[in-house]
């Protein structure tokens, strides 16, 4: 008897984990590799940050992410405190910059960690009620937060996203 309760919970629970993660996947967060790109080094040959991967830029590690949301909304990571938003003109457009501190819950505590999102909407061309925001989350590894929130403004004039 114990054996059949068992099975009946493993086979609920993986029925509740691949339920939430189709939810999940379906309410944001997806990247989509080959639709945006930033240019991390000039040089020749130049270095691309694109898709999944985070690369180190003096005291930034960055990486791209992108949101599919209604009415321009867009959503911080969770157990994050914004501290500011301000409005910011890129090259691709106009932009919102928002700093903010993220630490861990009180499951898993997790020492404070200061982010900057570059962030530019632009409307999703297959569901007409969404807003596509890509950013670049800049982590501050240092010490200096006005440094690297230059260096992230410097670092955008060679951002490109889809139009």
């Amino acid at each position: 008897m114990a054996s059949k309760w068992r099975k009946i919970i493993l086979s609920t629970g993986i029925c509740l984990l691949l339920g939430g993660g189709v939810l999940y996947g379906n309410m944001g967060s997806k990247a989509e590799p080959a639709e945006q790109r930033l240019q991390v080094s000039e040089g020749e040959p130049a270095r691309y940050l694109q898709g999944p991967d985070a690369v180190t830029v003096d005291q930034l590690e960055l990486t791209l992410g992108e949101q599919r949301l209604p009415d321009e909304h867009i959503s911080i990571p969770n157990h994050s405190e914004v501290l500011w938003r301000k409005p910011v003109q890129t090259l691709a457009g106009e932009g919102e910059l928002i700093k903010f501190v993220q630490e861990g819950s009180a499951a898993l505590p997790a020492p404070e960690v200061t982010y900057y999102w570059l962030c530019l909407q632009r409307p999703d061309k297959h569901e007409k009620d969404l807003t596509v925001t890509y950013y670049i989350e800049a982590k501050v590894l240092g010490e200096d937060e006005e440094a690297a929130e230059v260096e992230l403004l410097k670092l955008a004039e060679r951002w490109e996203i889809p139009g």
